[in-house]
């Protein structure tokens, strides 16, 4: 079992960290999945920084991500404090319409994520703590 949590500020430079991390990570223990992987942190990361940058007013609270690799499954979840989404519209946020394209680059990452991963979930775990937690099965 390999566990570990990353504390890391809402800013772009913690994005390259947390990618760098994960590479190193996913590399050192030969994940299958990796790049799948990379792509589901780098996107629920992004997510977070992004929903921080918009809270009023702003603060330098930290954004953690948890990881936690068994044999059987890797499980990562981001928490921020930015509020995250209403409950009522989680299931619209993992949808993505074609008929409603606009071609910004904007609100398709969870979609895409739901779809690289076996089980994704979110979390109110209090009035400003949001999570998202993904879970993706490895056979080792």
């Amino acid at each position: 079992m390999m566990v570990f949590i990353l504390n890391v500020n809402p800013d772009s430079q913690s994005i390259a960290y947390i990618d760098q991390v994960m590479e190193n990570f996913t590399n050192v223990y030969n994940l299958p999945f990796k790049r799948e992987l990379r792509f589901v942190v780098h996107e629920l990361v992004i997510n977070a920084i992004e929903a921080m940058e918009k809270i009023e007013p702003y603060s330098k609270k930290a954004i953690q991500v948890h990881v936690y690799r068994s044999n059987e499954e890797i499980k990562i979840t981001v928490i921020d404090e930015a509020k995250g989404i209403a409950e009522n519209d989680w299931d619209k946020v993992l949808q993505f319409d074609l008929n409603e394209l606009d071609y910004s680059d904007r609100g398709r990452g969870l979609f895409f994520v739901k779809n690289m991963v076996d089980h994704i979930w979110f979390e109110n775990i209090s009035e400003t703590k949001f999570l998202v937690g993904i879970s993706k099965k490895i056979h080792i």
